[in-house]
């Protein structure tokens, strides 16, 4: 069986993420349509799919009935209206991470999951990663004992040759946070999914380059699954420097994470070093969305598990507000 696929977008995510993992899934999804409010851009996006009709009116995509399913991939103020009508036209639905651009919207779109009789899932990538996977079941197996602490490191430049960072409506964003939100949701997934649920925490925000948004810069330190101490740290104007590493403390040992590599340090033994085959789990969500609609079955990355993400980074953004001056005792 193959599900016939309109995407709606034309942008980054459209082109570069996720095109290339349903080009490896054509026994499962076909094309059929695009759509993107610039015909520049929408006829451009249907070549590159392979010469298929486009709209400039996302309407008119729904409206076609050839469409069983929708991949929305537009900005993130807009997942909820073009979600919403997308379930009313009876289309399955995947929509691009963040869920919503604010937490009331996300708390509604997760009713949808009883109103409508259609798969919906949020594109949340870094659920389907292998690599993280793969380090929840060696937290799960206790191959470093009990874990105690976990930091994130994510320090990227958000430059003038940064792709992302030429979007405007990524620049003029109409959703808390900016990059921090739109980043930050995959770190708060994957966390959430190796070791349970945040319980409390509080942030430091500042803004070092007012050009990318009100904030872009956040340490995040919080307590999480059973009595796990973090810290996350997001800098998206770390001027010189980039890094992205994971790195897990237990009481027999530690995990390194970077990239697609995972080094398991377990105390007085030698390393054990992985090297994971992974695309970052685009196809794998694809995969799930598939199954999802043949199999009538509840898709890994549902609308609540992904508000929970957003709403995590909302309240952490909101406690920078809310931060006390220390008491130095003496």
């Amino acid at each position: 069986m193959t599900i016939k696929l309109g995407i709606i977008g034309a942008g980054i995510a459209a082109r570069d993420l996720h095109l290339p993992a349903l080009e490896k899934l054509k026994n499962e999804f076909e094309i059929v349509c695009v759509c993107n409010h610039t015909e520049r851009k929408a006829k451009e996006f249907a070549k590159l799919v392979g010469g298929v009709p486009y709209y400039l009116s996302y309407k008119d995509l729904l409206a076609n009935s050839e469409v069983e399913a929708v991949d929305i991939v537009l900005p993130i103020h807009l997942n909820f209206v073009v979600t919403k009508d997308s379930l009313d036209a009876g289309k399955h639905v995947i929509v691009e991470k963040p869920i919503a651009s604010n937490v009331f919207d996300a708390e509604l779109m997760t009713s949808f999951e009883d109103r409508y009789e259609r798969v919906m899932m949020v594109a949340e990538n870094y659920r389907y990663n292998p690599v993280f996977k793969r380090v929840k079941t060696l937290v799960g197996e206790s191959k470093i004992g009990k874990p105690y602490a976990v930091f994130w490191d994510n320090f990227n430049m958000m430059d003038s040759t940064n792709k992302y960072a030429k979007t405007q409506w990524r620049l003029g964003h109409q959703y808390p946070g900016g990059f921090i939100t739109d980043g930050g949701v995959h770190q708060i997934a994957a966390l959430r999914d190796i070791f349970g649920e945040i319980g409390s925490g509080v942030a430091y925000t500042r803004s070092v380059n007012p050009h990318i948004g009100k904030v872009d810069s956040m340490t995040f330190q919080f307590t999480i699954g059973d009595g796990v101490n973090g810290v996350l740290n997001i800098y998206y104007s770390a001027n010189g420097f980039n890094g992205n590493r994971l790195t897990i403390l237990g009481d027999k040992g530690a995990i390194q994470v970077e990239g697609s590599r995972i080094l398991l340090k377990p105390g007085g033994k030698p390393d054990i070093e992985e090297k994971m085959e992974t695309d970052w789990g685009y196809r794998a969500e694809f995969e799930d969305f598939y199954d999802a609609i043949v199999n009538d079955k509840e898709p890994v990355s549902t609308f609540y598990k992904a508000y929970r993400d957003f709403q995590t980074m909302v309240s952490a953004l909101n406690s920078a507000k809310k931060w006390p001056e220390l008491a130095l005792e003496g």
